[in-house]
């Protein structure tokens, strides 16, 4: 049989006046072990009332609820990260194709029209750059330049390129 507060008693306490029930929870400890233990001891030992009363636990809640926002951020971010990543690499990968239309006459004299695609090598002016930039190493100065030329300005390695090109100019000057 209890001998202490009801268990309504003690949750009120616990939630208004917490001194108080520190208070209890000592004398009973060393009074009413049994009771202390049925009755008061799980307020202790359980962390949601821990948190829930006003003193302690609001910075843990705080903490995780913050916590969780920074971490669904951060996985936004890295979804849109690799989207985006996923759509650039889309953009540089295609081939450009060749239309054709050709006209046939079999045996017959009748007309047979056919669509060819034929694939076109889209070099890029990076790929210009760097195919022009291994012909300068080689000393083929004019294969260089061919590929040099074909960058045109507004595009990344432009100066770069004019740069080579007027070094081109030197080198044919000096080396031939």
């Amino acid at each position: 049989m209890s001998t202490g507060p009801s268990k309504e008693e003690l949750e009120m306490y616990w939630k208004s006046s917490r001194q108080y029930f520190d208070e209890l929870a000592n004398y009973y400890k060393t009074a009413d072990p049994e009771y202390y233990n049925n009755f008061i001891a799980p307020y202790y030992s359980n962390p949601f009332n821990r948190g829930s009363t006003a003193n302690s636990g609001s910075g843990t809640k705080k903490a995780l609820l913050f916590s969780f926002i920074v971490f669904i951020m951060v996985a936004f971010a890295g979804i849109a990260v690799f989207f985006f990543a996923t759509k650039e690499q889309e953009k540089t990968d295609f081939k450009k194709t060749d239309r054709q239309i050709e006209t046939s006459k079999d045996n017959n004299g009748n007309e047979d029209t056919k669509s060819v695609e034929k694939d076109i090598q889209d070099v890029f002016s990076d790929d210009n750059f760097i195919v022009g930039s291994k012909y300068l190493a080689e000393k083929d100065y004019d294969k260089a330049e061919e590929h040099l030329r074909k960058i045109k300005p507004g595009e990344k390695n432009y100066k770069q390129a004019q740069q080579l090109l007027e070094s081109i100019k030197y080198l044919r000057k000096y080396n031939k």
